[in-house]
C-alpha cells in the first residue's frame, strides 16, 4: 500500500454531488468484508512498532492465507537460495510493502460468496493485473513497484463486489458484454445504480487505502477530469491501464488470448516512455510468474 497520497482531490470529493459514487458508497456497507486478518494485519501495520513476529502472529490466524504467503515467498519468482519455512522469516525477507501485497491479494479471493468459473476469472484477472503492473512499473521506472501491484491487483475489485451483491444480474451482464450487446459500463448501469468503478473505489476508500489508489480504481476505464491527478499518479493509473492490456495479449482472467493485442497499441506505453524490448520483458516477466502465483492463491481451482 503506497504511503504517498499524491491525488489532489480524495475520494469523499470526487463523491460530492454525484449519485452514482453515493450510491456506490452505500452499496459497500452490504458487502462482505475480506477475511478477518487482513483487517487485523493492515490496522497491525499502522502500529510504528510492528515486528516481523507480531504480524506473523496475525497471519498465522487463518492457516490458508499464511499458506499462500509461504508458497509465494518460496517461488521461483523471488528466487531465494533457501527455503523460507516460518512466516517470520518471509517478512524478514520479504519486507512489509511486499507483505501487504501478498496479504490483500490472498484476500481478494475470501471476498467471493462462491467460487465458479466467474469468481475464478476474476480472481485471475486481480492476480494478472497485479502481476503485469508491477512488471510495467519495474520496467518504466519512477514508480514503486509494489504500490503498482495493489493498483492492479484492485483495478476490478468493483467486479467481485458486483457478483457479490446479485451474482445473477452480474452474470447477465458479463454474458452481454460477450454478446456484444452493449458496453460493460452500459450494461452495468443497467443491472445496478453504480459502475465496477465507482463501487470498487468506494470499497477502497472504506479500507482506507490511499487516494492514489482509489484514483486508479475510479478512473481505470474512463479518464480523470483535468487536473484531478497529479503526474505520480497519473502514472500509476497509465500502469493500470496497462496492466489490463497485458491481461488480454496472454488470455489471464479472459475467455480468451487476444494474442494479436500489442501493449505498443496502447497509448499508455508511450506515457510511460515504454518501447517494444521493455513490452517484451514485461510480457515474458507475467507469463512466467502468472501460473505458479495462481497456484500458490487458487490451488487446484
Amino acid at each position: 500500500m503506497g504511503n504517498t497520497e499524491t491525488s489532489t482531490w480524495s475520494f469523499g470529493q470526487w463523491a460530492e454531488g454525484n449519485l452514482e459514487l453515493a450510491a456506490a458508497t452505500a452499496a459497500v456497507k452490504d458487502l462482505p468484508a475480506m477475511a478477518d486478518i487482513v483487517t487485523e494485519f493492515l490496522v497491525a501495520t499502522q502500529d510504528p512498532d510492528w515486528t516481523a513476529k507480531k504480524l506473523a502472529m496475525v497471519i498465522a490466524k487463518d492457516p490458508a492465507i499464511a499458506a499462500s504467503i509461504l508458497k509465494v515467498a518460496n517461488s521461483s519468482y523471488y528466487s531465494f537460495q533457501r527455503q523460507i519455512t516460518s512466516l517470520q522469516g518471509a517478512i524478514s525477507v520479504l519486507g512489509l510493502k511486499t507483505l501487504k501485497s501478498l496479504v490483500l491479494a490472498a484476500g481478494v479471493k475470501t471476498m467471493n460468496k462462491r467460487f465458479g468459473l466467474i469468481e475464478k476469472l476474476l480472481v485471475e484477472d486481480s492476480i494478472g493485473s497485479a502481476l503485469s503492473a508491477r512488471a510495467i512499473a519495474r520496467q518504466a521506472g519512477g514508480l514503486d513497484p509494489e504500490e503498482a501491484f495493489l493498483a492492479g491487483l484492485m483495478r476490478h475489485i468493483g467486479k467481485i463486489a458486483m457478483n457479490n451483491i446479485a451474482p445473477e444480474d452480474y452474470t447477465e451482464i458479463i454474458q452481454g458484454v460477450y454478446n456484444q450487446e452493449g458496453s460493460l459500463a452500459d450494461l452495468e448501469r443497467k443491472h445496478f445504480p453504480y459502475t465496477h468503478s465507482a463501487i470498487g473505489a468506494a470499497l477502497l476508500d472504506s479500507w482506507n487505502l490511499s487516494p492514489a489508489l482509489v484514483a486508479c480504481t475510479l478512473f481505470h476505464t474512463d479518464p480523470p477530469p483535468a487536473g484531478a491527478l497529479d503526474i505520480e499518479t497519473e502514472r500509476l493509473l497509465a500502469t493500470v491501464n496497462l496492466a489490463g492490456t497485458v491481461c488480454q495479449h496472454l488470455g489471464i482472467g479472459q475467455r480468451q488470448a487476444e494474442e494479436s493485442l500489442e501493449l505498443m497499441s496502447n497509448p499508455c506505453a508511450a506515457e510511460l516512455g515504454l518501447d517494444e524490448e521493455a513490452a517484451e520483458a514485461i510480457v515474458e516477466e507475467v507469463s512466467g510468474a502468472f501460473e505458479e502465483t495462481r497456484q500458490s492463491f487458487l490451488g487446484d481451482n
